[in-house]
């Protein structure tokens, strides 16, 4: 298997963020793929926001007005954000504590790969497929058993509140993608091709 690269500009590595009480999602606004149901009940379920954390949700879709609802019935209108797509997401990614991925499958999600290259660690559902190749739980974020409230809610508290497991895997984060990036992946192609000949 050859994964596909990821590749960001060496001047976003050089940018520095403080980093906020923000749990972010960044993709598609797209419940059948992205679960947000999933995502926002655990997030009312952690309570997190009471510990001054917020819900930041980026993206385009047609399911905007459904997650809108889904944010009302849950009241959680003043913890929950909602921002427009950016070409350019990384200084919201970098601002994150961690970001957050709930889907029912994914392929390779690359906004995974995209965040733990910037250092921010990530919380996923252990979904068919993608998650479980590229998050090596407790090392450089946590995986989850996917349509799981209970445990999802419990993995963002411990995010939130635990501090040294945070702090591992944001260190380990950067180097657990090393091997995704663009010159290591065409590297693995040129090698492919040459042995075809």
């Amino acid at each position: 298997t050859i994964y596909n690269p990821y590749f960001i500009a060496d001047e976003e590595f050089e940018k520095k963020s403080e980093t906020k009480k923000v749990i972010l999602f960044f993709g598609r606004f797209d419940e059948k793929v992205k679960n947000f149901s999933l995502l926002l009940e655990a997030f009312s379920q952690s309570e997190v926001f009471f510990e001054g954390y917020k819900l930041h949700l980026m993206g385009e879709g047609n399911d905007l007005n459904f997650i809108k609802q889904k944010i009302k019935s849950l009241n959680l209108e003043h913890y929950v954000e909602i921002f427009p797509f950016k070409n350019n997401p990384y200084p919201k990614v970098r601002e994150a504590r961690f970001t957050i991925l709930t889907s029912n499958y994914e392929g390779f999600p690359m906004s995974i790969v995209e965040s733990l290259a910037l250092g921010t660690p990530v919380l996923a559902v252990d979904c068919n497929s993608g998650p479980k190749e590229i998050i090596q739980n407790e090392y450089n974020g946590l995986l989850v058993e996917n349509h799981n409230v209970k445990e999802l809610s419990k993995a963002i508290r411990r995010f939130a509140e635990d501090d040294n497991l945070y702090d591992f895997c944001k260190e380990n984060a950067p180097k657990s993608v090393e091997h995704l990036t663009l010159n290591t992946i065409a590297n693995q192609w040129k090698n492919l091709l040459n042995n075809l000949k």
